[in-house]
């Protein structure tokens, strides 16, 4: 698994922690995704802030909608995800698309990235958005790892991982 941040995505991070921090902020926060996690593996949430606390809920890699509900101790963070409620390592979590702008990364420049009716790759295709297109809003509300958007005069929902 990957390491790294940039200096955007940590001081994102700093101001979606700030924000569940807050009063009343926790639920206003704003929902981060896993990334850096391998698409067969999890981000496991645990009892407590260390990898020696026990495992009690696993967030799948590229899933958005972890909340960061604070406290921090060094890299580990109390979230919400789901019904769960635990600690996960914040080198796993990134900022979601950004509403305004988000720009198509990850798919090859002969492919496209599809458009769908709905939450998933089973739904139908009924859009398309080119390879490192930007300009894709995302509307909300997001479901695990699809968002409803807008790109051009098409709406539909597409895979956040693909977004950024």
């Amino acid at each position: 698994m990957r390491h790294s941040f940039t200096k955007s995505v940590a001081l994102s991070l700093l101001l979606g922690l700030a924000a569940a921090m807050s009063p009343g902020g926790a639920d206003k926060a704003e929902a981060a995704c896993v990334r850096g996690v391998a698409s067969w593996d999890v981000l496991w949430m645990r009892a407590g802030p260390g990898t020696g606390y026990a495992r009690i809920d696993a967030i799948p890699a590229r899933a958005c909608g972890v909340r960061v509900t604070g406290p921090c101790r060094g890299n580990w963070c109390r979230v919400r995800f789901g019904g769960s409620r635990g600690w996960v390592s914040m080198r796993y979590v990134t900022s979601p698309p950004p509403a305004r702008g988000a720009c198509v990364r990850g798919v090859p420049s002969w492919d496209v990235l599809w458009m769908r009716a709905g939450p998933g790759s089973r739904f139908a295709r009924i859009g398309s958005i080119p390879a490192r297109a930007c300009g894709v809003i995302v509307t909300g509300p997001c479901r695990g790892n699809w968002c409803r958007v807008r790109y051009g005069g098409s709406r539909g929902w597409a895979h956040t991982g693909y977004l950024r």
